[in-house]
């Protein structure tokens, strides 16, 4: 069974998210389970569940934020349980200061916005996925990775696009594999709307929407280990 950690906090957009990733597991007939940082932790609560997802969020991961304590628990009772993990975007850099502390993350030289391209390395989370473009929007990234880690994927303005950590179901991606075309773009519009700035960083690699689709293997991959 999933468990999925929630970090998003406005209020609308968590909804929007609950629902995109009830959606993905629904189709592959897994059951799940969402849950928020203010909710209940201790490790009781999560002996049930063999799998954890860490959502995207809009807080930055090398600063210090609120219920840091109860995330950084989460996240270690599935690694001491040897449970697969999947963090994605923030998730991934959460995932990886729980293991290597403040040094794990830190803020990009410039932001990664827009349709991506991402060059995988060959990886079971990666099954059946070639050539992908993947939607990007973070200001920070995981960084100084011991040999602990392997880096699976990487773009020329992210050097850690993903990893996996030793050889356990343990992953992290700096991408946003459940995004799909129609929620990407609107997000960008909103967001070039909001931040003017983000014009200077957007990127389009995206030659047909269609390539998007096989995004979505990433989470039948990590479920069925």
């Amino acid at each position: 069974m999933l468990l999925i950690l929630n970090r998003i906090v406005d209020t609308e957009k968590k909804k929007k998210y609950d629902l995109i990733f009830s959606e993905i597991f629904n189709d592959l007939k897994c059951n799940s389970e969402i849950i928020y940082p203010e909710d209940e932790i201790s490790d009781s609560k999560f002996s049930r569940f063999s799998h954890l997802l860490i959502t995207g969020s809009e807080l930055f991961a090398s600063q210090e934020n609120k219920d840091d304590g109860k995330i950084f628990r989460v996240i270690r009772h599935f690694l001491d349980n040897n449970k697969s993990i999947l963090g994605i975007c923030y998730g991934h850099q959460m995932l990886a200061k729980t293991i290597l502390g403040n040094t794990g993350c830190r803020k990009a030289a410039k932001p990664e916005f827009g349709w991506k391209k991402v060059q995988l390395a060959s990886n079971s989370l990666f099954e059946g996925i070639k050539n992908p473009v993947f939607y990007e929007s973070h200001y920070e990234e995981v960084c100084s990775l011991t040999d602990d880690f392997r880096i699976i994927a990487y773009n020329n303005d992210c050097p850690i696009q993903a990893f996996q950590y030793k050889d356990h179901p343990v992953w992290g991606v700096q991408f946003h594999p459940e995004v799909n075309y129609e929620t990407g773009e609107s997000a960008f519009r909103q967001r070039l709307l909001e931040k003017h700035e983000l014009k200077n960083y957007f990127r389009n690699e995206l030659e047909k929407p269609q390539q998007i689709e096989q995004n979505f293997k990433i989470f039948r991959n990590f479920v069925k280990d």
